[in-house]
């Protein structure tokens, strides 16, 4: 990430109310999946698309889960991406 500089006001406090919310969201998946932030990141990085074409459709598929990657992504309460998340019509 790059440094963020703000000068009015309003936009500071906005940008520490962020940082702040995303902290906190970091400290409740941390507490419910019992691991620090850095391995729930490692884990819903394996959370991939990827684009399908033919010749009369584009659709984007999510890759299968792992075991552990459902296991986390229940601990949090979030459901599962769908498979196929995307179909358009060429």
């Amino acid at each position: 990430m790059t440094p963020m500089y703000h000068w009015l006001p309003k936009r500071i406090e906005g940008h520490v109310k962020i940082c702040v919310l995303s902290l906190l969201i970091e400290r409740i998946a941390e507490n419910a999946c019992n691991k620090p932030w850095p391995e729930i990141g490692r884990y819903l990085d394996e959370i991939q698309l990827t684009e399908f074409r033919t010749d009369t459709h584009r659709f984007l598929r999510r890759n299968e889960l792992r075991s552990p990657v459902r296991d986390l992504l229940g601990k949090l309460e979030i459901d599962s991406p769908k498979t196929v998340v995307d179909v358009q019509k060429l």
